[in-house]
């Protein structure tokens, strides 16, 4: 090679350090510290480039710590004729790996200080020329130092840990909970290289060039142009730099397959095993979780998570979840508290969390109400993991659905057959057959259990023997509780999910902390709305329709309620013209809601199909009684109940708690206290009580708020208004807001549109209409005229509810 000029060297060396620096390569986030404290002379420091420039013959490595053993003797020289000129060198080490590295400190800024002595030890004329965007990059790397170091990571393996990319907002610095840990050595970049480098370089010269000849084939993005002057180490480099370390391994297995080299592919694969598990697993979560589907799955309408995600607020403190804000009421009754702000984290970081004594947690629990985004927010967790964007110290990722496993322990039941831990995970992840390092301490895994409620088995912590063998066939029961207990591989992380009312099965010292999703806050309410829609005009119209309705906007919290909203404006300001012009109508909403909840329960719960599902005499009688105790608890003006109150109307705690989607259970300071439940929001009380009034007199042509009346079937007409009269009575004398949605769910239920809508549900197809609703309008409006500023605001919503207008 000719000798390179002064001028042309710095040129080169400033080139190759700015590769150095491309995307999570640089040397620097490797987080390697030099062995040495040895200060660094410029004459030597420029000597020892020069003298490596003449000695190299490939083009320099993008990853230029890396050598081959053949540079590593060339090194060797270069610092025995250094040594020799009693000149210091620059510190080197050497890790495990036998990757040779620099130390930790930004080359560019090292460059810059070398020439800015040179130019002031040099004689005019002699010195290097420095220029000035030599000077701002020196000022911009030494910002960015003082940020680097200023910051309080720690990590606490001596292993490095993996650059954290610019867009994951989970992982900020200065968050001792939101630290990663560190990564296996055996999936980290130097030992991958180290690996490839190794296998490649036994390769004749033919086996290299046909080795990227296929590589140039089947990957159009090289060329053999680009891959002939090199040498192996420069291969493994544009292989690395262009799939990244897990592709860029499995790419290599695969030449080496196609090149009939079996037996050095299956040394490369076995050598880098976690690696090629982890890429296989990846690979497979990306696929499985990358898109979602909203409401009934159907062909060709999911959409990429990524487009539609907005993450909820999480916070560590569990005080229900439940939004106390009301659209109407200023003083609603016994309202629930509210998480404090500086609890939240983010959705990557649960399992930064730390216990109560300060130890790394094991098992986290996640709960929140019906419809938060329990599931969705486990699917966003994996799929960053997946996509390397979060959580890089957790090995392996195995999401096992209890929905997934109530349907194994129904199959297993009825072939009476039991299984393994290693079975289990075999079964649903194929790629884990040749994983013979599941028990070792350092495999760091995480198990993802999603939806505990789903699951029927019995999960019996106190009678359930003791095993410790991974290999040891139990019932799945079994198998369940001795992994949650930690009993079975006790070094897996594992994350659980569910309804709160469910949880409550799975003893307390087996969690270590408990995470609750909030919900939106109103920026997100704002974000989701407006980020599905690509045109903004549209975007902007249905946010603004949807504020113009504080109840609905108050519920938007609940990301389920949120995506109705964004489905059905959307719809109505693509087919009507005028759609928008008044504010949204909040009865239609509220009995779509309750129709999705119970079909997602008949669904979840009790397997029906969701494209043939059919309401049963069962699910009308559960609507009637829950109904009744929203009107008991309507009436006193309470917001919570008891287990007492849902024996007195016959209701299970599981119906209602955990399936009904309508309800939830209340944290207990003391687990000794009774247990406490609540509507998922004060508003569905209001619904579900005026619901039961109303279906009440449809079935049954029965006046509930008059129990001394019985209706006369030839006066049916005229009931109806004796049934409102009784309604605006109780709104008139109660205190202003407690009945106001009451009356105003009550008259909407009666509009025909809505009276439709539960047809063939709760009442038959060919029930007669409705009849005397002219009357109940002259009513309602005799009524508004009487009444003070404030009650005639609502009585004109009730009146608008009654409108016969599509929402």
């Amino acid at each position: 090679m000719p000798d390179l000029g002064h001028d042309s060297l710095l040129v080169r060396y400033s080139a190759e350090v700015q590769h150095l620096q491309v995307g999570s390569k640089r040397v620097g986030d490797l987080g390697f510290e030099p062995v040495g404290g040895t200060e660094m002379d410029s004459d030597s420091e420029v000597e020892r480039i020069q003298q490596g420039s003449r000695n190299q013959e490939r083009p320099p490595s993008s990853y230029g710590s890396m050598k081959s053993d053949e540079e590593e003797e060339e090194d060797e020289n270069i610092t025995e004729a250094q040594s020799s000129s009693g000149k210091p060198e620059l510190p080197t080490f050497t890790t495990h790996t036998g990757v040779q590295l620099f130390p930790n400190v930004d080359t560019e800024t090292v460059f810059t200080e070398i020439t800015q002595q040179q130019s002031v030890s040099k004689q005019p004329g002699e010195g290097v020329f420095v220029s000035e965007r030599y000077v701002e990059e020196e000022e911009e790397e030494e910002e960015e130092e003082e940020r680097y170091e200023s910051s309080p990571i720690q990590v606490d393996s001596p292993e490095p840990s993996p650059p954290v990319e610019p867009e994951d907002q989970s992982q900020e610095e200065g968050d001792d909970e939101q630290q990663p840990g560190s990564l296996h050595p055996e999936i980290d970049l130097p030992y991958i290289f180290k690996s490839m480098q190794s296998s490649l370089t036994s390769l004749q010269g033919h086996e290299l060039d046909l080795f990227k000849r296929y590589l140039c084939g089947r990957h159009p993005s090289f060329t053999m142009a680009d891959l002939k002057e090199g040498d192996t180490l420069d291969l493994v480099d544009k292989m690395l730099e262009r799939f990244g370390k897990l592709q860029g391994l499995r790419e290599a297995i695969r030449m080496l397959e196609s090149m009939k080299k079996s037996e050095l592919a299956q040394e490369l694969e076995n050598k880098c095993k976690r690696a090629v598990i982890q890429y296989e697993l990846k690979c497979g979560l990306i696929r499985r979780h990358n898109c979602i589907f909203e409401g009934v799955p159907r062909a060709g309408q999911h959409l990429y998570l990524k487009y539609v995600y907005v993450e909820p607020q999480i916070s560590t403190q569990g005080h229900g979840g439940v939004n106390p804000l009301h659209g109407i009421r200023s003083d609603p009754p016994k309202p629930p508290q509210v998480a404090s702000p500086d609890s939240m984290i983010g959705g990557n970081n649960i399992f930064r969390l730390r216990s109560i004594n300060g130890s790394p947690v094991r098992c986290v629990l996640t709960t929140g109400v019906p419809g938060i985004g329990n599931s969705v927010a486990v699917q966003k967790f994996m799929l960053d993991w997946a996509e390397e964007r979060a959580n890089f110290d957790i090995q392996f990722v195995f999401p096992f659905p209890f929905r997934e496993m109530q349907s194994l322990r129904e199959r297993n039941r009825v072939e009476k057959k039991n299984i393994s831990m290693l079975e289990l995970l075999q079964t649903y992840h194929n790629e884990t057959r040749s994983m013979d390092f599941l028990e070792q301490p350092d495999c760091k895994v995480l198990f993802v259990m999603d939806g505990i409620d789903i699951y029927k088995g019995n999960l019996d912590f106190k009678n359930t023997p003791v095993v410790t063998d991974i290999k040891a066939v139990l019932p799945l029961d079994s198998l369940l509780v001795n992994l949650i207990r930690g009993a079975l591989l006790p070094h897996a992380l594992l994350w659980l999910t569910g309804r709160r009312a469910a949880t409550t099965q799975i003893p307390p010292e087996y969690i270590h902390r408990v995470a609750e999703i909030q919900g939106y806050s109103d920026e997100q309410k704002d974000d989701y709305l407006t980020m599905r829609y690509s045109d903004k005009s549209l975007a902007d119209k249905i946010l603004r329709h949807t504020k113009n309705s504080p109840t609905i906007y108050t519920l938007c919290h609940i990301p389920f309620c949120c995506w109705m909203v964004a489905m059905v404006y959307e719809r109505g300001f693509r087919n009507h013209d005028n759609y928008g012009d008044e504010p949204p109508k909040i009865t239609s909403f509220f009995i779509h809601y309750m129709i999705i909840q119970n079909n997602r329960k008949l669904e979840k719960y009790y397997g029906q199909n969701p494209n043939s599902q059919k309401w049963t005499e069962t699910d009308q009688v559960f609507m009637l009684k829950l109904g009744h105790l929203a009107l008991k608890l309507l009436d006193n003006n309470r917001s919570v109940f008891y287990e007492e109150d849902l024996n007195e109307y016959r209701l299970l705690v599981s119906e209602v708690a955990c399936f009904s989607g309508l309800c939830t259970e209340l944290p207990r300071a003391n687990p000794k206290d009774k247990r406490v439940f609540c509507f998922t929001h004060l508003s569905f009380l209001e619904f579900m009580a005026a619901h039961y009034v109303w279906l009440t007199f449809r079935l049954e042509e029965r006046n509930v708020l008059d129990q001394s009346y019985r209706v006369p079937k030839l006066f049916k007409e005229h009931s109806l208004v004796d049934l409102y009269r009784k309604a605006i009575d109780r709104y008139l004398s109660a205190p202003v807001g407690q009945y106001d949605l009451f009356l105003r769910f009550l008259c909407g239920l009666s509009m025909t549109l809505n009276d439709g809508l539960l047809r063939g549900m709760l009442f038959p197809h060919n029930a007669p209409p409705l009849k005397g609703l002219e009357d109940v309008v002259r009513l309602l409006t005799k009524r508004k005229g009487s009444a003070g500023q404030e009650r005639q605001d609502n009585l004109s919503e009730c009146l608008r509810e009654l409108k016969e207008s599509e929402d």
